[in-house]
């Protein structure tokens, strides 16, 4: 069943956005993430929001478990993922569908 995450990153906005784009722009150079189906980066009050949705939890659970995407995350600067606030839940509807 698919689930969307919601993955909250607090801290200074513009370190995090750098991050980011670096770890993104990784990510997709070996060929995306395995098991995502959407992905959304969105940035609020001394926040940013990773939200994707994903073929399944287990899928998910598998990607961020890897050490191999830990260490690719902390080095493009990130905070560790255990200091993420994570949220996962099951995917009822999506417009327009996933194809």
């Amino acid at each position: 069943m698919p689930v969307v995450v919601i993955t909250r990153f607090t801290g200074d906005v513009d370190q995090l956005k750098a991050a980011y784009d670096t770890a993104h722009r990784t990510i997709m150079e070996r060929g995306g993430a395995p098991g995502e189906l959407h992905h959304l980066c969105a940035i609020g009050d001394r926040a940013l929001y990773l939200i994707g949705v994903w073929e399944s939890e287990e899928r998910l659970r598998a990607r961020f478990a890897s050490a191999e995407f830990q260490d690719m995350l902390t080095s493009a600067g990130f905070p560790s993922q255990e200091l993420a606030e994570v949220t996962i839940l099951q995917l009822h509807a999506i417009e327009p569908p996933l194809q």
